[in-house]
């Protein structure tokens, strides 16, 4: 119960200050499957004239059946417009750790079971489309793929409406 309260706090105090960024995800392991929505910040600054230097964290938080799996990433990564003019179409290669929790149970080969550990070093990649920023603040709609090498092993796939926090001008 208390696991529960405190992910529910820390979920919901992401959504308050995130200002909505959320994303709808879909999780798939061994034996674990489900969409559910993740609350997340992220701040991007600029390099390179048009590229970005991303930093992000946020919670995931799944549920099927019983079973439940939370995520906390954290996460770097070098988001790079294809038109080079700091907007527009962009990928994004990304790297980090995954915080994990679960209700599931894993057994080894001789029968005995165990907490699956879903936390681990985490990468993945991303691409989506940029909207002209609006002071600090720059739209972002986009798909991406996150994997968790972990002993228990988790795939990521999510859609995210939402807008980076941009630090640092770009010269004009």
């Amino acid at each position: 119960m208390k696991t529960k309260l405190l992910l529910f706090v820390v979920l919901t105090i992401g959504l308050k200050f995130s200002y909505a960024q959320i994303e709808v995800s879909h999780i798939s392991s061994k034996n674990f499957k489900a969409t559910g929505l993740s609350a997340f910040l992220n701040f991007s600054i600029p390099v390179a004239e048009v590229n970005y230097i991303t930093l992000e964290g946020g919670v995931r938080y799944f549920k099927s059946n019983d079973e439940e799996l939370a995520l906390i990433p954290c996460l770097a990564g070098y988001r790079y417009t294809l038109n080079q003019s700091g907007s527009g179409l962009y990928v994004e290669p990304y790297a980090g750790y995954s915080f994990g929790y679960t209700t599931l149970q894993t057994h080894n080969q001789d029968g005995i079971y165990s907490d699956a550990k879903p936390g681990g070093p985490t990468a993945g990649a991303g691409f989506g489309y940029l909207f002209e920023p609006g002071g600090i603040v720059q739209l972002n709609i986009g798909l991406r793929y996150e994997h968790c090498f972990a002993s228990y092993a988790t795939n990521t796939f999510s859609f995210r409406i939402s807008h980076a926090f941009t630090f640092g001008r770009r010269n004009d």
